[in-house]
C-alpha cells in the first residue's frame, strides 16, 4: 500500500529513501502552511518506523497493530506534543516529561517517536529544554517537529534538524480528492481555490456555505456601476452584520463569526484574482476557483491595470478594517462604495 497521503510525492520519496538506506536523522523539521499535511506526514512516518509489515517502498501497512495504535495515538512509543493555553505555547513541563520518557528504550516498537506540533510556539525556556535532547540524542529516538516556517522556529533547534518543506498541493489534486469524497465539481473547485493548496483547509471549509457566499458576492460584483448594485450591497451588509451579531452573542460561536468573515475575505480575494487572470489571459484553466461566471466575464472585459490596482487596494483596506474590529456595517459599506460606484 502506498503512503496514505494525497500528493506530496517528493516528501514521501524522501521518507522512503531514508528508511531504505537506514539513514534516519535524529530530528526532522517539517514546514509548510497550516493544513498542508505536516501532521499527517508525521503520523505516517511514525507508523512506518514501527510497522510490522511495511510495503516495498517502506510505507506503513496501516493494518498491523502498531500502525493502528499509532493512528489512534495509543502507541506507547509515540508521543505528540501540542501548544496549550490561551497563548498556544508548548509548556516546559511537557518538554521535561518528554525528555524523561525518551531516556528509556522503545517499549514495543523499534523507535521512540515524538511529534511536536507548533514548533514555532516555543518560548526560550521550553525550546532550550528541547535543545538538550537534540544535542544528546538517545539511540532509536526520532523527533518530528512541525512548523509553518523555519524563520518562526528557534535557530538553535532548526540547525539540529533535517529540514523538509511541505509544498502546497496542486489545485487538480485537491479537486480530485474532494470530488471523490462526493462533492460536486463546482463545490470542489471553489474549495480548492479557497484552500490555498492545503487539503486540511479544504476539508475544514463548509462547502455549501462557501458556495453561497461566492454566489452572493458574484451577484453583487456583477452589478458594478449601478445604484441597484449599491442598494443590494448595503442590504447584504445589513444581513451580514445581523448574522455576525447573533453568532457573537454566544461565546461558543464567536469563532464561527470570525471564520465567516475570513471566508468572505478569502472569497473576495479569489474572485478578483481569477477575474484578473481572466482579463489578462482569457484562459479558464489558469483560474483557481470555479469556471468563470457571467459577472466575472463582464468585469474582466473592462478591467484595466489601474482598476486592478484599485481593487487590490480596496481589499487591503477591507482586511485592515476587519483586523481592527471596526463597526462591520461601516467597513463593508465603505468597501462597496469604493468598488461598485
Amino acid at each position: 500500500m502506498p503512503w496514505p497521503l494525497i500528493g506530496l510525492d517528493h516528501v514521501k520519496k524522501v521518507f522512503s529513501d531514508m528508511l531504505e538506506a537506514s539513514k534516519l536523522p535524529h530530528a526532522i523539521l517539517l514546514t509548510g502552511l497550516t493544513g498542508c499535511g505536516k501532521y499527517s506526514l508525521s503520523i505516517a512516518l511514525a507508523q512506518a518506523l514501527n510497522c510490522y509489515a511495511p510495503d516495498h517502498d517502506f510505507s506503513p501497512c496501516l493494518k498491523c497493530e502498531s500502525c493502528r495504535k499509532t493512528q489512534s495515538l495509543n502507541h506507547p512509543d509515540v508521543t505528540v506534543l501540542e501548544p496549550k493555553g490561551r497563548l498556544s505555547l508548548i509548556p516546559i513541563d511537557d518538554v521535561r516529561d518528554l525528555r524523561s520518557s525518551l531516556k528509556f528504550k522503545p517499549f514495543e516498537g523499534r523507535y521512540k517517536v515524538a511529534i511536536i506540533r507548533g514548533a514555532d510556539n516555543f518560548r526560550e525556556e521550553s525550546g532550550g529544554a528541547l535543545l538538550k535532547t537534540l544535542e544528546e540524542p538517545t539511540p532509536n529516538t526520532i523527533l518530528i517537529l512541525n512548523a509553518i516556517s523555519e524563520a518562526a522556529v528557534m535557530a538553535t533547534l532548526v540547525s539540529r534538524c533535517v529540514r523538509i518543506k511541505v509544498p502546497p498541493l496542486p489545485r487538480t489534486s485537491i479537486v480530485k480528492a474532494l470530488t471523490e469524497r462526493g462533492l460536486e465539481s463546482r463545490h470542489g473547485a471553489l474549495m480548492a481555490g479557497l484552500s490555498g493548496g492545503t487539503m486540511g483547509e479544504a476539508l475544514n471549509l463548509d462547502a455549501q456555505k462557501a458556495l453561497t457566499v461566492w454566489d452572493e458576492l458574484d451577484a453583487l460584483f456583477g452589478l458594478y456601476g449601478s445604484q441597484e448594485g449599491l442598494d443590494a450591497a448595503f442590504d447584504w451588509t445589513s444581513k451580514l452584520a445581523s448574522e455576525i451579531a447573533k453568532l457573537k452573542k454566544k461565546e461558543e460561536t464567536f469563532v464561527q463569526s470570525q471564520s465567516l468573515l475570513e471566508l468572505i475575505l478569502k472569497t473576495i480575494r479569489l474572485w478578483w484574482r481569477d477575474t484578473t487572470i481572466l482579463a489578462a489571459t482569457g484562459e479558464n484553466w489558469r483560474l483557481l476557483g470555479p469556471s468563470p461566471s457571467p459577472a466575472q466575464t463582464a468585469v474582466a472585459k473592462t478591467l484595466t491595470a489601474a482598476k486592478f490596482t484599485q481593487a487590490e487596494r480596496y481589499i487591503e483596506r477591507l482586511a485592515d478594517g476587519l483586523g481592527r474590529a471596526m463597526r462591520l456595517e461601516i467597513i463593508f459599506e465603505n468597501y462597496w462604495l469604493d468598488v461598485l460606484e
